[in-house]
């Protein structure tokens, strides 16, 4: 596997937004075929609004594998040092601190809070991918390869 390709696994497992909607995914057509072959009364017009749930929450599950992989393809590689972490049940944020071009810049990361995320402290090193076009635009390199 290319060191610089990040794993799908692992988009989903880190991701917060990739995780949502993949679990939206899930549930809209488990919802549509509750709803047409368990329920008593089943509802007219809810099959349409689980199939725009199904392909709104695809497209964003698409659009995030798309931004992540491209930002690993193009973005620039650079070290950053966590500044600020949070947790909240399932989910968190990793706030971190990277210099680019003599300009510093700070950025944020939504997470899942599983054994991957937690693991960061607060003032950790790590290494941090960085979109050539928008600085401000960045991720963990180690939480998606």
């Amino acid at each position: 596997m290319n060191e610089r390709q990040p794993a799908g696994l692992k988009i989903i497992l880190n991701d917060y937004w990739a995780f949502l909607s993949l679990m939206f995914c899930i549930i809209a057509p488990a919802l549509y075929l509750y709803d047409a072959l368990i329920a008593e009364n089943p509802s007219q017009g809810f099959r349409w609004i689980a199939i725009g749930m199904f392909l709104l929450a695809f497209l964003v599950l698409a659009a995030r594998f798309i931004s992540i992989i491209s930002l690993y393809n193009s973005g620039i590689e650079t070290k950053a040092i966590i500044n600020e972490i949070g947790f909240f049940r399932d989910r968190g944020y990793i706030k971190y601190i990277y210099s680019l071009d003599n300009k510093k810049y700070a950025s944020r990361i939504a997470v899942m809070k599983n054994k991957s995320s937690t693991k960061y402290q607060i003032g950790d090193e790590v290494d941090v991918i960085v979109s050539r076009e928008n600085p401000k635009k960045s991720l963990i390199k180690e939480l998606f390869s």
